[in-house]
């Protein structure tokens, strides 16, 4: 089938499926394909849209997605679990953030365009396929090769509906950090979690350490944190499992909280994911294969290292850090 006539209200009650929906023509005739698992009860109930393999070099959603898929049957479900382990698969085939077939973020196209190169087409498949009929959407993301990011899930944290609701929820998947953003507007434009919000659809994204590795504990986190959302929205029977939440933050979009590299060389971080810095505190240097600094970067903000560089090679404008407000409880 072509991705372009699939519809999640079509999809056959009290059935489990995996299936490939087509996208576009190959140079060798084959087609650029989207794997497809879906799991829908009996009785109606909500439209939960779990998707990953947005950048190709992010591994933990897609194993995550393969876990919920092999535990779950029809007969535990009311309504409609919609996964995509690999929405990207240009991107993951090459192992890169971007897609080597047009040089694109996925994360940066949405809403795309059916009529655009690959990357716009997917996001466009996303946006209209997944996203516009969902009662709630998950993207699950991580730090891919070049970041450690720490084991988080993301809402709106704002006080109206889609923020009380995307945070009851994210509060149920119980990642270690759950993390409000108080200005969803200006997030990045073209990623999922935007484009939710633009069309006033809930919508949620994780992050994981990545550093082109799964980790045993963020995958076991992550399949329980679905199954837990389920839990919540009344398509599974019983009560959330537990897991061990240490920090609430709020990303405020202050400055000071980010950092780019201005030279190249080797990234020496002096801090770790999640500790707690003050203004003015130094962050990590960027060396030559000398030795001598570079370059030193300080934190522009107290709050807490959610996003560190994980590769020491940088070239200029590379990211190499994250600062995030909030508190710590648990720690």
């Amino acid at each position: 089938m072509h991705i372009s006539d699939f519809e999640i209200a079509n999809l056959t009650k009290g059935c489990k499926a995996f299936e490939w929906l087509d996208v576009a023509p190959r140079p060798d005739g084959g087609q650029w394909r989207v794997p497809l698992l879906t799991i829908t009860g009996v009785e109606d109930g909500p439209i939960f849209v779990v998707i990953a393999g947005i950048h190709g070099d992010e591994y933990e959603g897609p194993e995550t997605i393969a876990r919920v898929y092999q535990q779950i049957t029809p007969d535990q479900v009311r309504g409609k679990l919609v996964m995509v382990p690999f929405f990207n698969l240009p991107a993951y085939e090459a192992g890169t953030r971007t897609s080597p077939i047009d040089g694109l973020n996925l994360a940066r196209v949405m809403p795309g365009d059916p009529n655009g190169s690959i990357s716009y087409r997917l996001g466009y498949y996303v946006t209209e396929k997944f996203i516009m009929p969902s009662d709630l959407f998950l993207d699950i993301h991580s730090g891919g090769v070049a970041l450690n990011i720490c084991t988080s899930i993301y809402y709106y944290h704002t006080d109206d509906e889609i923020g009380r609701k995307t945070r009851a929820a994210a509060e149920a998947f119980a990642a270690p950090a759950i993390i409000g953003n108080t200005n969803p507007a200006a997030a990045v434009y073209g990623c999922s979690f935007r484009t939710c919000w633009d069309r006033r659809k809930a919508g949620m994204f994780t992050e994981a350490h990545g550093a082109g590795r799964t980790l045993p504990h963020e995958i076991e986190c992550f399949t329980t944190g679905v199954i837990n959302v389920m839990k919540h929205l009344g398509m599974m029977e019983g009560a959330p499992t537990p897991q061990r939440v240490t920090h609430y933050l709020v990303s405020d979009d202050q400055p000071g909280g980010h950092a780019n590299a201005s030279v190249a060389g080797f990234f020496r971080p002096e801090v770790r994911i999640l500790d707690r810095v003050v203004t003015g505190q130094r962050i990590g240097v960027i060396q030559d294969f000398g030795g001598a600094v570079l370059e030193e970067f300080h934190s522009g903000r107290d709050g807490y290292v959610t996003t560190l560089r994980a590769v020491p090679r940088v070239s200029v404008g590379d990211s190499l850090f994250g600062i995030t407000d909030g508190t710590c409880y648990l720690d």
